[in-house]
């Protein structure tokens, strides 16, 4: 049996649910809340491993975890042009 899920905090508001290039966009790539937060959290605040992961009561690797995906993710829709979806 899998583990449940455990809740994450996030405390992000954003004025708009996607970011999409001038051209038509091949697809949509999807963006979570928790994804955008662990990008806002390393790349932007600066902060560390250990305030990442306590700020959002998470451990390291899941925080890892969840910056790695969401830098591919994101990577992904600016090589491709793709249009990146903020799912709230």
């Amino acid at each position: 049996m899998a583990r449940p899920k455990k809740c994450k905090i996030v405390d992000l508001c954003l004025e708009h649910n996607e970011f999409s290039p001038n051209i038509t966009p091949r697809k949509t790539i999807y963006l979570f809340p928790e994804e955008l937060q662990a990008i806002k959290l390393k790349d932007i605040d600066g902060l560390w491993v250990i305030q990442w992961a306590e700020k959002m009561w998470i451990s390291k690797s899941t925080f890892a975890n969840l910056y790695k995906k969401a830098h591919a993710k994101i990577t992904q829709a600016l090589i491709e042009w793709n249009k990146i979806q903020f799912k709230c």
